[in-house]
């Protein structure tokens, strides 16, 4: 498996293909947006949507949440998957919000190669800083 870096947008600040075996491919996306952008709830409830699961609650989003700290800054993360898909389907996430924005690193693909990089998510988030030191 290899993170292959892509040019970044001017929607995206950060993007990478994720090269899996038997030519699997997911996407990695580093974005931020201007203010809270509906709150963490409803972000989580459009990546649901994504990959055709239900919309949860706040409570059920604090219980599924996980905090991964970064350099200097606390990032929420989420995991889902839906295998019931006929193409099972899988998105990693994490928000932070940062000097007015919101930032959101979003892996998403197959749901095993979605899995199998989880590892390697969360050693990028580590990685987060909000200012130079």
């Amino acid at each position: 498996v290899s993170w292959e870096v892509k040019a970044a947008s001017s929607m995206r600040r950060g993007s990478y293909t994720i090269n899996g075996p038997d030519g699997v491919i997911a996407d990695m996306s580093i974005t931020a947006f201007p203010g809270d952008v509906g709150g963490n709830l409803a972000n989580v409830n459009r990546w649901r949507g994504q990959i055709q699961l239900s919309q949860i609650d706040a409570a059920t989003l604090a219980q599924s949440s996980t905090q991964v700290a970064g350099q200097d800054l606390m990032l929420t993360m989420v995991e889902m998957t839906n295998p019931n898909m006929a193409d099972p389907q899988g998105i990693l996430a994490a928000l932070v919000n940062f000097e007015g924005s919101t930032w959101f690193f979003k892996l998403q693909g197959p749901d095993k190669l979605v899995a199998a990089e989880k590892n390697n998510f969360i050693a990028l988030l580590k990685t987060v800083k909000g200012h130079n030191q």
